[in-house]
């Protein structure tokens, strides 16, 4: 692999400040404080290789249809890479990875060691592309950023006809933003709580909470959505893995503070991506409606 200097300077036109081997546009996190608390706190729960599991591993292959190996050999640009829940993977197939992230979480990414890796502290709309990537992939991200539709048509910069991106975006509820998370939950929280101090509110009763969630879960025919109207906490719902109970505590919490923390959160329906992207005349080449998971590309 070429000496990281050269490679920055061929992909990208910005200028970069380089700390501790990460190559650095935007050294405040802006609205991006909240997720670089989570990593800084929780910042292997979701990561494969410290947790033993394969969950992040297997939602990278759900975002891309089921076919890790198309990243074999490609040069790939991650939006939003975090403490590199996917990176550790995409990192194995990949000829070349640019992981971008706007939060400080980058600095605790598990891949920043790989030859076949390098990593931007940026915000992505910041990116001056010179050199196209063969595939984006972008997961958990463009719903928390302050212009959705944006970010989205951003992600057409970085390729060029034969590429390919791939992006999930969280579903908008039935009942939109009058779901009590946004209409109830997301101010009542943040009015009497800061990160911190609901943080350590949910150590201390987190077990409480899911207790109770449960109980409620139960007695109205095991909803979800019921549950999750009367009891915010976000808890780990993936029955095809058996982890332990520490394990699940901790990503209930770390979803937990994501969910009432992101400074930004607007879900979409599905409809509302593919009418976005037909309407800036983009092509869709695959779409999950359940899960809102989007292959998508130039037209030729």
């Amino acid at each position: 692999m070429k000496n990281n200097n050269l490679l920055i300077k061929e992909y990208f036109s910005n200028n970069f400040v380089i700390d501790r081997n990460i190559f650095i546009i935007n050294k405040d996190d802006k609205y991006t404080d909240n997720f670089s608390n989570q990593w800084k706190d929780f910042n292997y729960v979701q990561v494969d290789s410290f947790n033993k599991t394969k969950i992040s591993e297997d939602y990278l292959r759900e975002l891309l249809f089921n076919d890790l190996n198309q990243l074999k050999n490609k040069n790939i640009l991650e939006i939003g890479c975090g403490a590199g829940r996917f990176t550790e993977h995409i990192v194995k197939y990949s000829n070349l990875c640019v992981s971008t992230d706007l939060s400080k979480s980058i600095f605790y990414n598990v891949s920043k060691d790989s030859e076949n890796l390098i990593l931007i502290k940026s915000d992505f709309l910041n990116l001056k592309v010179k050199k196209k990537f063969d595939i984006v992939i972008c997961r958990g991200v463009l719903q928390h950023t302050p212009n959705p539709d944006k970010s989205i048509l951003k992600l057409f910069d970085f390729i060029d006809e034969d590429g390919l991106i791939f992006f999930d975006y969280y579903k908008k509820p039935k009942l939109g933003f009058l779901h009590p998370k946004y209409l109830f939950w997301r101010p009542f929280i943040r009015a009497f709580f800061n990160y911190n101090s609901f943080k350590f509110f949910l150590d201390k009763n987190i077990n409480t909470l899911i207790k109770i969630k449960n109980f409620f879960r139960k007695i109205f025919f095991n909803s979800f959505f019921i549950s999750d109207c009367l009891i915010p906490i976000w808890d780990f719902r993936e029955k095809n893995y058996k982890i332990d109970k520490n394990l699940f505590t901790q990503w209930t919490i770390l979803d937990t503070l994501d969910g009432i923390f992101a400074k930004y959160d607007f879900p979409k329906s599905n409809k509302e991506l593919i009418s976005l992207i037909n309407a800036n005349n983009f092509k869709i080449l695959k779409n999950n409606s359940n899960k809102n998971y989007f292959c998508v590309k130039k037209f030729n």
